[in-house]
């Protein structure tokens, strides 16, 4: 009987090697025979389930980007509004190896974005998902009487946003000053500008 190949499982495994070495040495030493030496695969096994390593990056920023939400959601279980938004802010800041590796990854990718349209549309619709993932808290916020009922959400959400992605940048560049208390000090003081909004 032929043996029954787990062609997901094959992908995952090294989309899983990629996101390593992407968060090691970078996307320009992040090559299809590397990846190959790396996984025991053949460089025609690899660009049997990927076309270019453009592919592979595409899928890996997908997958650290899906397992971040799946974390999100494991631990937002019960919680709404304000609360539910700042344990939301701190999963996705930098502050544990496997998220700064996340980082590192994520930071390469916005600057593939820049240059390539494919990469800037995947980017686009990771930001369209934080958005809105943002104003349903904010929602619940208002809903929940944290926040005034006339306040706008929309600039609040990207404000956050480009607050968070500021924080989560420097904790990569400057992790001796960012600690992990510096970075949670942040948060607490950004969240404070928030219900100041009220």
């Amino acid at each position: 009987m032929p043996k029954i190949v787990d062609h997901d499982e094959r992908r995952e495994r090294i989309v899983e090697i990629v996101a390593a070495m992407l968060a090691t040495v970078g996307a320009e030493k992040t090559t299809i025979r590397e990846i190959a030496r790396q996984s025991g695969y053949s460089r025609g096994f690899i660009e049997h389930y990927f076309h270019n390593k453009e592919e592979l990056i595409t899928k890996t920023i997908r997958w650290i980007n899906e397992r971040s939400l799946a974390r999100a959601d494991a631990a937002l279980a019960g919680k709404t509004g304000l609360a539910a938004l700042k344990v939301f802010c701190e999963l996705s800041l930098p502050l544990t190896s496997q998220v700064r590796n996340e980082w590192k990854i994520r930071m390469q990718f916005w600057g593939m974005a820049a240059v390539s349209d494919e990469h800037r549309r995947e980017q686009s619709k990771r930001i369209h998902v934080s958005e809105k993932i943002l104003m349903g808290y904010l929602e619940q916020a208002q809903a929940n009487g944290e926040l005034e009922s006339d306040i706008d959400l929309l600039p609040l959400a990207h404000s956050l946003l480009h607050r968070l992605n500021g924080l989560g940048c420097n904790a990569i560049l400057r992790p001796a000053y960012f600690t992990r208390q510096r970075q949670l000090q942040a948060l607490d003081y950004i969240m404070a500008e928030f219900v100041k909004a009220r």
